[in-house]
């Protein structure tokens, strides 16, 4: 039997995908795109309908031959919600977001977190907020969770993060996934961004780009140097890269000499950066010869810039322009899209949202591929489907 519902399943999550990828299409576009014979998607996209996770939209418009206009088929953004949260050591930020990447529903709060109580923390959010969202009147369907640091996404452990005083390796969806009947991932914070961007901006198909996360932390049990956090979040051929130990991104400046306590070659000095201007000049100056040989090394197509730097994209343009440009050592210009994100302290979360749904609507058979835990069936939106089924029968 199993054999036998295989390959329907295949061909379900590969129309969900497409119909991901594409946001609205007909299911005569489907069967181009996807190489299915149009019974097939006929049949599988009106179980779709009927299960509430498709729905029809707009009509298209007719062939130069005239004839029936095609209709248009999209997600029912409706069906179901995902959580992006971002704990960091002061305060943590949450999003909820339907299936067309529409933010329902923010909020940041103060919330001390360290490694005493960050598990327990983040258990206690993924209780309390989808309870307090039941006014939403849909499901949740999974959630992420960024934070500062080295993870194994694979097996959802925390390697280490400096800002919350992780220095051992902590199991954490292991430990805690049990507790909910949705899945759980967890992300580096400017990975979490990376796939942000593939994930909301996955019409234009981004191939090659670096996301630069800066964050000026509030956090009075640090100094000056640690209160300033700069992460990467890579991305080559469609894939957020990890590297061999998952350490990818790691920022640490090649100009800092060994007594620097900080990511940066800059003053010791107890003030919040953005309060003394020539020392945010000083750190946007060093990032940017950094991301300047990222970018003419790499060949990279875009480079997005997001968190508390957002607010100082006049000081931050022209020096990263003035900086590519003197990396580079041939006379024809660099072609790389810069971009600032416009979500403020909720990138990270928006990405850990965004990175949930990208496995929701991964193929089952391919899902590890993407770098991210696939927790097996039950880490697609059909493992989910099938789930509510089997709760359904179990009540019945």
């Amino acid at each position: 039997m199993a054999q036998i519902r295989k390959p329907r399943m295949i061909n379900t999550s590969r129309i969900l995908r497409g119909l991901w990828l594409s946001r609205r299409v007909s299911r005569i576009g489907l069967s181009r795109d996807l190489g299915l014979n149009k019974s097939t998607i006929t049949n599988i996209v009106n179980e779709l309908i009927e299960g509430g996770l498709v729905r029809e939209a707009s009509a298209g418009v007719a062939g130069p031959q005239g004839g029936r206009k095609p209709v248009h088929i999209e997600l029912n953004p409706q069906y179901g919600y995902v959580l992006g949260l971002e704990i960091r050591p002061e305060s943590y930020t949450a999003v909820a977001v339907d299936l067309a990447g529409d933010i329902l529903f923010s909020r940041t709060e103060r919330l001390d977190s360290h490694l005493e109580n960050f598990q327990n923390n983040a258990v206690e959010l993924l209780h309390k907020i989808p309870q307090e969202l039941q006014w939403l009147s849909i499901p949740i369907l999974g959630a992420g969770i960024g934070i500062s640091g080295i993870v194994d996404t694979k097996q959802g452990t925390i390697l280490g993060s400096i800002p919350l005083g992780i220095t051992k390796m902590l199991p954490f969806t292991q430990a805690i996934t049990s507790q909910f009947d949705f899945p759980i991932f967890i992300e580096n914070d400017a990975n979490c961004c990376a796939w942000g961007e593939l994930a909301f901006h996955r019409t234009q198909k981004l191939k090659n780009f670096i996301f630069t996360l800066v964050e000026f932390h509030d956090n009075e049990r640090k100094y000056f140097y640690e209160n300033t956090s700069v992460g990467f979040g890579m991305v080559f051929n469609g894939n957020v890269y990890k590297g061999n130990r998952f350490s990818a991104g790691e920022f640490h400046s090649v100009f800092c000499h060994p007594e620097d306590k900080g990511q940066f070659r800059i003053s010791n000095a107890r003030e919040r950066i953005e309060e003394v201007p020539e020392h945010l000049e000083a750190l946007v100056e060093e990032l940017c010869k950094h991301l300047a040989l990222f970018v003419n090394t790499f060949n990279l197509g875009q480079i997005f810039l997001g968190g508390d730097i957002e607010r100082h994209q006049n000081l931050v343009t022209p020096i990263l322009l003035k900086a590519i440009e003197q990396n580079w050592a041939y006379d024809s210009p660099v072609e790389c899209e810069i971009r600032f994100s416009t979500l403020g302290n909720k990138s990270v979360a928006y990405g850990a949202a965004g990175m949930v749904l990208e496995q929701l609507f991964a193929d089952p058979d391919s899902a590890t591929a993407a770098g991210i835990h696939a927790m097996g069936q039950r880490g697609t939106l059909l493992g989910f489907i099938d789930s509510e089924k089997k709760g359904s029968k179990e009540l019945s």
